[in-house]
């Protein structure tokens, strides 16, 4: 079996547009865990390891997408 190598890729310090994509899951995923659990403590733990888990600012584009959320896709009209 041959083994075959990954070509290098340099890292790049710019967010990839997947993450973008990425973030707005998450936030979907919490709003509907807010909106069925209501457990706050539960969504700021949550919050609180995107940062680390993505990339700096993540906890505030994921509050962020999640406000966007709730007002433009799940308001009652």
């Amino acid at each position: 079996m041959k083994l075959t190598k990954k070509a290098y890729k340099p890292p790049s310090n710019r967010p990839s547009p997947s993450l973008h994509t990425l973030l707005a899951a998450e936030a979907r995923d919490l709003l509907t865990t807010w909106e069925v659990l209501k457990d706050k403590a539960l969504i700021e733990r949550h919050l609180a390891t995107m940062d680390k888990r993505y990339t700096p600012g993540a906890e505030k584009l994921v509050r962020q997408y999640m406000h966007a959320v709730k007002k433009y896709e799940r308001s009652a009209s």
